[in-house]
Parts: C-alpha cells; structure tokens; sequence
C-alpha cells in the first residue's frame, strides 16, 4: 500500500512540476517576409538541444523512461508537440554524436527513434489544429527542425558504414514525408 500511494505522489508531483513549468519552445522563426523565409530555409540557424546520456550510457534506460511518462502525463496537444519536437531534436543530436564514435548501429537506431519522435510531434500538431488552436510557431519549429535533421543524416551518410546505407534511405523518406505533412499543415 506505501509502495502504490508513493508512486501516486510521485506521478503527481512530476505532474505538477511539468504543468507549471514554462514551456520549452525550439527557435522561433525570425523570417518575415516571403523573400526571407526563403533565404533563411538556405541557412537555417536552428540549434538542437544537447542530449545528455547518450543511448550507449547503461543508465539511459531511465531517461527513456522518464520520456514515456512525461509524453504520457502532457494532455494539451501543442505542449505534447513541443515536447515531442524538442526529444525528436535530442535523439537527432544523439545519433550525429553516436555516429562520430563510430557506433553506426546504434546511431541508425536512435536516428529512427529520432523520426518516431518528430512522427508524433506531427500527429500531437494535427490533433491540435483540429481543435483550432495555434500551432504556426510549432510549425514553423519543425519545418527549421526537419532541415537540420536532414543536414545530420546528411552528415551521418558520410560517417556510418554502407552497411546502413539502405536504412538511411528510409529514414531519409520518412523526413520527407514529415516534410509534406507540416506543409500541408501550414497552408491550412
């Protein structure tokens, strides 16, 4: 019964530490105009957030964990979006860094991660839009997001083994897509 009203407190208690936390926004878009918003899609200065343990730690199994029920916890649409978009960002950077230390399995691995991630950004920001709620800074955080995700497997292409080539390719597609799917998210 202790065990079970702890865990209840526990729940609660990182509940509340998230409801009442500001949320965490990747880069706003400072393009204006049309003209701009070209020219900064060439040069895009989206920063990914650094990971912390990376997936060859032992102990990252709790933060995997810790992510499942934070994305679990968060009911408000956008805020899950955010959330999903900001772990997205993290796997991404994860993988490039993987990727340097030669560790190309894991690295594929954590880059599909990555896009199951940014799979539900984009769900959690079609649900909300649904609801008509503001999703545009969302939006447009994910089209920078997609653009350095595309330069990291760019850059993970050179790196990894061939071996991964075709995995890569895969992955490649699903980025694609995601692109698709906040353009059209966008122009509605």
């Amino acid at each position: 019964m202790k065990k079970l009203l702890g865990g209840l407190v526990f729940i609660f208690a990182v509940y509340y530490l998230i409801a009442f936390l500001p949320p965490v926004l990747a880069q706003a878009p400072t393009a204006t105009s049309q003209q701009d918003a070209t020219k900064s899609a060439e040069k895009i200065d989206y920063s990914l957030p650094y990971p912390g343990i990376l997936p060859d730690n032992p102990l990252y199994f709790l933060k995997a964990v810790r992510d499942r029920i934070i994305s679990f916890i968060i009911s408000d649409p956008v805020k899950k979006a955010e959330f999903n978009l900001l772990t997205s960002d993290k796997r991404i950077y994860a993988a490039q860094l993987l990727s340097d230390k030669r560790k190309g399995e894991l690295a594929v691995t954590t880059l599909s991660k990555s896009n199951n991630y940014f799979h539900n950004a984009v769900s959690s920001a079609t649900d909300a839009k649904k609801m008509g709620k503001d999703i545009d800074t969302v939006l447009h955080n994910m089209k920078n997001s997609i653009v350095k995700h595309q330069e990291v497997l760019s850059m993970m292409g050179k790196v990894v083994s061939k071996d991964f080539s075709n995995q890569l390719r895969i992955e490649d597609a699903r980025m694609s897509e995601f692109e698709k799917s906040v353009d059209n998210l966008l122009l509605k």
